[in-house]
Parts: structure tokens; C-alpha cells; sequence
């Protein structure tokens, strides 16, 4: 180890701070000055085009002189600094590759660490799982349960906070599936009261619709449902006083058709009744749908 770098120790660099100066800055400053002052005083006029264009060139050259020189010793003065900054590049690039290989172990080991704590935890959902009945596949673990924060440092065991977490998240899904049946319950029962297949309405609490909203629908289904038979059996009342259109049924499907005929007759009272019918497309549907509902027994009649 005292072969390694350390600090302020092994790190030795001669380095002297240059000062660059103009031997004859006085000088120049007045020739400078002097130069400037004289194309500033002179005045040309459009007869003196060229004069102008020479003075414009002269003053240029100055300034290309002038940088040149500035360049020039800039050039010089950095270039021992930039071998210095390519030296102690390299020796940074070698050690940042030394530093990765670390990193990388590093990072395997706290891999390792983060496995081993989530197989503790997974073994603490599975048995808290158990008691009440949960599938520990329900249960979602967030990487905050993994952290070595999660863990005590003397033995590494899970601290209270988050196993009190993993109770609530599992007593959760508990009381939503306990919420659950007992709204399939009452769907089921409801939708037996009112004389409604429950299979299909219990499925809308498994589609995740809420209890209120499927009782609304069965509400609405069964008004509906009360307002067609009323609408049927005043139908049914009409066609029974109204006899100057004849219509006929279909012999399969006991569907009323649209083209009339001259006889339909249906049963009625253990009696053959002979009707004509007239009536909209919706009054026959709803029609019927009544003879369907009521059981009345459509008979061929030969024209």
C-alpha cells in the first residue's frame, strides 16, 4: 500500500508561472497611438478613392501583424501545457478502468444482497399469504421492501415497518375479495327477485363495474323490460277490437310478419279466434314478443 498514489505525495510537478512582457510596450504603445491618431485625422474626398482604399490596407496589415505576433506566442506558451493535460489524461483514463472493474463487482455483490433480501421477504408474503388464503402472486413487491434500509444491520432481518406493510397490503386484498363476493351476492339475489338470469349481471361486478352501478342497470333493464309489456298489452287490446287489416304469423317462429294475410288466429281462452291486425312495424314487434312471453300458441290457418 505505500506503493500506491496518495495525495499531495506522489504527485510531483515543476511548475513555474510565466510572465510574458512586451520589451518595447512604451514604444509600441505610442507608435500604436500615433498611427491611429494620424488616419483618424486625415479627410477624403471622392476624388481620393484610392487614397482611402491604401489607408484601409495599411491599417489592416498593422492589425495582421499585430495578431500574428499574439499567436504566435500564444502557441508557444501552450504547448507545455498541453503535453502536461495529455500526461495526466492518460493516468486518469488508466485508473478510471481500474475503477470500473470495481464497479462492477460492487455492483454483482449489492445484486446478490438485493436477491437474498427479497427472497426473505418473498418468504415472509408467503406466509402471511397462507393464513388468510391470498395467492402470493397477488402480491406486488416494491423495491422499497429490497433496500438495505428495509433490513436491520446487526442481522439483516426486516425491520417491523415493513412487515406491517406487507400485512396491510395483504389484509387489503382480503377485504376488496370479501367486498367483492358479498356484491356478487347481492347482484345474485337481486337479480332473482325480479325474475333476471343473475349469471350475466354477476359478471359485471368480475368486469370491476360497482355494486350501485349494475343495481341501476338491473333497474333500468327491469323498468324497460315492465314498460314493453305494457305497451304489448295494450297492443294485444287494440288488435282485439281492431279488425279491418288481416296479418299473419311466421309458423316457426311465431314471429308476426309485416305483409299482411287475410286470417292469423291464435289460441285464446282454450278458443280459436280469428283476428285481423293493423298496426305500426314496432306495435307488431312488441306484439310479439307478448304471444311469445304469454305462451300463446300460434295455429296455421289455411286461406
Amino acid at each position: 500500500m505505500n506503493e500506491l498514489i496518495k495525495p499531495d505525495t506522489m504527485i510531483q510537478i515543476d511548475y513555474t508561472p510565466s510572465t510574458i512582457s512586451i520589451q518595447n510596450e512604451a514604444e509600441l504603445a505610442t507608435l500604436v497611438e500615433n498611427t491611429v491618431n494620424h488616419y483618424k485625422s486625415l479627410t477624403f474626398s471622392e476624388g481620393d478613392i484610392q487614397g482611402a482604399k491604401d489607408a484601409r490596407i495599411s491599417l489592416s496589415n498593422i492589425i495582421k501583424l499585430l495578431d500574428a505576433k499574439r499567436k504566435e506566442v500564444k502557441k508557444g506558451y501552450s504547448e507545455p501545457l498541453d503535453a502536461f493535460e495529455d500526461k495526466i489524461k492518460e493516468h486518469v483514463s488508466q485508473i478510471d478502468q481500474a475503477k470500473e472493474g470495481i464497479a462492477q463487482s460492487l455492483e454483482k455483490f449489492e445484486t446478490k444482497e438485493r436477491e437474498g433480501r427479497l427472497e426473505k421477504v418473498q418468504t415472509k408474503v408467503n406466509e402471511l399469504c397462507s393464513v388468510v388464503g391470498v395467492d402470493p402472486e397477488e402480491i406486488e413487491i416494491p423495491d422499497q421492501w429490497t433496500n438495505k434500509g428495509a433490513f436491520t444491520l446487526a442481522k439483516g432481518e426486516m425491520k417491523a415497518a415493513i412487515v406491517k406493510e406487507i400485512t396491510e397490503k395483504i389484509n387489503g386484498i382480503v377485504s376488496e375479495k370479501q367486498t367483492w363476493a358479498a356484491n356478487k351476492q347481492v347482484i345474485e339475489n337481486y337479480a332473482e327477485a325480479l325474475g333476471l338470469d343473475p349469471v350475466s349481471w354477476v359478471r359485471w361486478i368480475d368486469q370491476g363495474h360497482e355494486l350501485q352501478e349494475v343495481l341501476d342497470q338491473i333497474k333500468q333493464v327491469v323498468t324497460e323490460k315492465q314498460q314493453r309489456l305494457e305497451a304489448a298489452a295494450k297492443v294485444i287490446q287494440e288488435v282485439e277490437q281492431n279488425e279491418s287489416v288481416p296479418s299473419r304469423c311466421d309458423e316457426e317462429t311465431g314471429e308476426i310478419l309485416e305483409n299482411p294475410v287475410e286470417k292469423n288466429e291464435v289460441v285464446k281462452d282454450g278458443k280459436i279466434v280469428t283476428l285481423k291486425l293493423r298496426g305500426t312495424d314496432d306495435q307488431f314487434f312488441l306484439l310479439n314478443k307478448s304471444i311469445v312471453e304469454f305462451g300463446i300458441e300460434v295455429v296455421n290457418v289455411s286461406e
